[in-house]
């Protein structure tokens, strides 16, 4: 009944609800638990994300391959169109809907581009214009369309260089039909609205509007322009670039806090008003004389009157009572004349409000369950529904990848073989709110969330994991070890227990010995999933505990603005902040070492991999000799302010030319200094990289060396710490930041991690579902740190795998069994002797020296590489080149995996 009790407490802050929450409530109470299920979709036909998540959506859904980004209704109402944001996530271009039968009629219409976005009709229907991307050139796409609703594309303009930015290419997004049939687009890295002549392709006026301009919306001959941006620095701002732009930031957490719409007058091609809104505005809708814009990082509505282009209103969004940031609102209409609906991005719902005009607050009526991620929205009158374009939809249920070897065959599953979807939505009714309301619920595990700022219990005794944020932990130290882009049954499927697939093994036991001893020693987490899908998200959700809408679209859709992979882009960061500004908000001590770090810069010639090696022989004392660098010539730099002082510098970012063993000796001088002075900090972060690889790169070790270096620079860290005073007060997590580079058998986005401490259950096999929030949620609960957002927040603390019994035994470290320094082209099997596999080798290994600048240098960027091509470079070096990667027929030439189709392939393409 006390449960019954929160929940009904939880639902009667929406209004219209309270009537109904009983059964509401009643429905809850056999809502969904996640308990030990796996990714993937569920008997009852929902889908369980890797982010705390299930989906439950509403109404008819239609699945595509893909990562749809807009939608649009043609005017006749017979049919709409659906955009995917890029062609290599599984989608090509378009997919169009018969609106009468609620069917597919066309799928994966190519626009022969890599990145779109923006999709209209024109006034008559005849019409269809979409903006994207394609190498390095912005492009508008012109398409006729037929009785049928099928479009033809009858011209493909490309688009000026942009004025701004590292990139020539002038990222357009959004569009919309001026009054004279002019299109006006976006002009997202230009900060500019662009006037274009569609019959010509001409950009026939430019105007200067804030900064990353991303949706139109036209009012007559006015046009209204969101800057997700923000407004032009001015002198005494705090900026961070985001591609040649420099924006205005929050001065501690280094995430963007201005927000504008430009109000243009098209009969001059001036801006007449800057409009101050909330952070990062998106998508617009208008009802009467109002605008409404969406902000995304606010988590609000901000209400235009357009007669005097004045905020009225400010609507905030709380899908539940006191509900932190997170709700991430995207798109709005607006369904007759009182009807509010907001897109909840990372709610995965559409919110209903009753909306009477500015002079009062509109009431949440209720919730309406979408897949995964909503991103657009559209009103199909004709037939009383909503249109919802999902952009995760159900996640990597994309198409398998069957292996066979010796007889067996088995499923392998990536985390980009997306399936984006559409949900056909009847306009809702009061009984479908209620149902819908507490589904949203259920399937955010809201229903699970304890009253978090409940006091502490005075004299409560000290916890491995304390039951209520600020009540004593024994361990007094996290340390969080970020490692890269591998799948559980690339490195555990051999491990002989738990749920692993041994046929998928590339970095068994062999490579791998100290994986496996921790696996074996300390809790065994079978079912454990990253949340991102590269570095760029990664990182996010590792450090964030969620992941921003723009970051999001970034790296998921058209938009190719920036890659950044942890780092890099001020507008990739929640407002909400990373885990070391909780912990130095609550007055904890912090030292990073690498994570989110952009570059390594020194006056030393920089060397090789081998001059790296060799200096962290030297260090560690098995080597006599002078460094080719000294510790600390070469220092880290980051762009975001908070995180600059606490960073230790003379540890290095990524960069595959650097070997963790050397990284280890940089940590191993500090930890020492700290036990000397008795001064370790409580939170300590760690980038720990090399199982990344460099593919089949000339000057590289193998993947093989690679990975064992990255696993004996783990086992050493957790041997050094495990022998040290601070053993009995410390918690290490290991985690990948994502797991794209491999298949498993369960899902692309499980991944090997490990809880190490001697408050852990030793030998203990947990198959919970867990993800990387429940991950941070931990940290967050053991320091006493209040959750960053919503997500963290429904998340479960891991508290079942520890225990207030501890096993003080150290951890020895295992010494690696293949050599370190086992160079790529270096040692060739007699199989790689031959002709046609020799020629296959020295192809492969070209691809990789092609893309180098990619794994080390000043350009050095995780997961920015063709992760098809690089998986399938390490497949063949660690599997041989007589073994077809799953899902292919035949062992493939580098020219022959570029050019297969999404639906075979859906993996990322190298960023512009």
């Amino acid at each position: 009944m006390k449960r019954l009790r929160n929940k009904k407490k939880l639902l009667s802050g929406i209004a219209v609800c309270t009537v109904l929450v009983g059964s509401a409530s009643a429905y809850a109470m056999t809502g969904h638990a996640f308990d030990s299920k796996q990714v993937g979709r569920q008997k009852d036909h929902s889908v369980l994300t890797p982010v705390n998540q299930l989906v439950t959506p509403a109404g008819k859904q239609l699945e595509f391959g893909g990562n749809p980004i807009s939608a649009a209704i043609r005017p006749d109402g017979k049919t709409a169109v659906v955009l995917n944001g890029r062609t290599d996530y599984g989608g090509n271009g378009l997919n169009i809907i018969n609106l009468k039968t609620g069917k597919l009629i066309g799928t994966d219409f190519a626009l022969k581009l890599s990145h779109m976005w923006g999709l209209v009709y024109s006034k008559d229907g005849s019409k269809l214009y979409a903006t994207g991307s394609e190498g390095t050139e912005g492009k508008l796409v012109v398409m006729s369309v037929g009785e049928d609703g099928i479009p033809k594309i009858q011209n493909t303009f490309s688009l000026p260089k942009a004025a701004a930015g590292d990139n020539a290419n002038i990222n357009p997004l959004d569009l919309a039909v001026g009054p004279e049939g002019k299109l006006l687009i976006a002009l997202n890295r230009d900060n500019s609205l662009g006037v274009v002549d569609p019959d010509t392709g001409k950009l026939t006026a430019k105007v200067s509007v804030g900064n990353a301009p991303s949706s139109v919306l036209v009012n007559g001959h006015t046009a209204y322009v969101t800057n997700q941006g923000g407004r032009a620095a001015k002198p005494g701002d705090t900026t961070v670039d985001s591609s040649g732009t420099p924006v205005v930031v929050n001065p501690k957490t280094g995430a963007t806090s201005t927000g504008t719409v430009s109000v243009v007058d098209l009969n001059t091609n001036k801006v007449i008003k800057t409009i101050k809104v909330g952070v990062q505005p998106e998508r617009m809708t208008q009802s009467g004389s109002y605008i409404f814009v969406t902000n995304t990082n606010s988590d609000s509505i901000s209400v235009i009157n357009s007669k005097n282009n004045k905020v009225e209103q400010t609507i905030p969004i709380k899908p539940y009572p006191k509900a932190p940031q997170g709700s991430a609102p995207n798109a709005v209409k607006m369904l007759g004349k009182n009807k509010l609906l907001v897109s909840l991005g990372r709610d995965n719902a559409i919110a209903v409000y009753d909306w009477k005009g500015t002079k009062k607050q509109p009431q949440l009526k209720g919730l309406l369950p979408t897949a995964w991620f909503p991103v657009d929205l559209a009103i199909d009158s004709k037939h009383n529904r909503l249109l919802v374009a999902n952009g995760d939809g159900v996640g990597s249920l994309g198409p398998e990848r069957p292996l066979t070897i010796q007889g067996k065959t088995v499923t392998g599953h990536t985390s980009y073989a997306q399936k984006g979807s559409v949900s056909l939505i009847p306009y809702p009714s009061l009984k479908d709110l209620v149902k819908g309301t507490a589904e949203v619920y259920a399937d955010n595990d809201w229903f699970g969330l304890k009253d978090l700022n409940a006091k502490p219990r005075e004299n409560k005794k000290q916890q491995a994991m304390p039951e209520r944020i600020g009540e004593p932990s024994v361990i007094k130290h996290v340390f969080y070890i970020i490692k890269e882009n591998r799948t559980y049954d690339q490195v555990l499927g051999d491990l002989g227990k738990g749920n692993g697939e041994p046929a998928l093994t590339q970095f068994g036991k062999e490579v791998t010995p100290n994986t496996h001893k921790l696996a074996n020693t300390f809790p065994l987490l079978d079912n454990f999933y990253t949340s991102g899908i590269q570095s760029a998200s990664g990182h996010q959700w590792v450090m964030q505990g969620t992941n921003t809408d723009y970051e999001d679209k970034e790296t998921d859709s058209g938009n190719v603005r920036s890659y950044p992979g942890g780092a890099g882009d001020a507008m990739a960061y929640a407002p909400t902040g990373h885990l070391w500004d909780s912990a130095i908000k609550q007055n904890l001590s912090v030292e990073n070492f690498g994570e989110d770090t952009t570059g390594f810069k020194g006056s030393a010639p920089f060397g090789t991999w081998s001059d790296w090696y060799n200096d962290s022989l030297i260090l560690s004392g098995q080597k006599d000799g002078k460094l080719h660098v000294p510790v600390g010539n070469y220092s880290a730099e980051t762009d975001i302010p908070s995180l600059g002082p606490i960073t230790y510098k003379p540890y290095p970012t990524f960069d595959m030319n650097i070997p963790d063993q050397y990284r280890y000796e940089i940590f191993k001088q500090q930890f020492e200094k700290h036990v000397k002075n008795k001064d370790l900090p409580q939170l300590n972060t760690m980038w720990v990289t090399d199982d990344h690889t460099s593919g089949s790169s000339s000057g590289s070790p193998t993947p093989q060396a690679m990975v064992a270096d990255n696993d004996l620079a783990v086992g050493k860290i957790v041997s050094l710490i495990s022998h040290s005073p601070y053993w009995k007060n410390s918690v290490i997590f290991v985690t990948e930041d994502d797991a794209q580079n491999g298949v498993d058998h369960v899902d692309g986005h499980r991944e090997p991690v490990q809880v190490i401490s001697p408050w852990v259950k030793r030998g203990a096999i947990d198959s919970h579902y867990w993800t990387v929030i429940n991950m941070v949620r931990s940290i967050e609960q053991i320091l006493g740190l209040p959750p960053m957002n919503q997500n963290d927040a429904a998340a479960q603390p891991m508290n079942e795998i520890f225990t207030n019994k501890p096993d003080f035994t150290p951890y020895d470290v295992v010494q690696n069994q293949i050599p370190l320094d086992t160079m790529n082209g270096e040692k060739k099997t007699s199989a790689e002797e031959k002709p046609a596999v020799k020629q296959l080798v020295k192809q492969w290994a070209d691809w990789s020296n092609k893309n180098e600048y990619l794994f080390s240098g000043k350009t050095a960027s995780p997961d920015e590489v063709n992760a098809n091509m690089l998986n399938h470079a390490v497949w063949y070096a660690t599997k041989g080149y007589n073994q077809p990667y799953p899902g292919d027929q035949k062992v493939l030439t580098p020219e022959e995996t570029a050019d297969q189709p999404a639906s075979k392939a859906p993996s990322p393409a190298d960023n512009d």
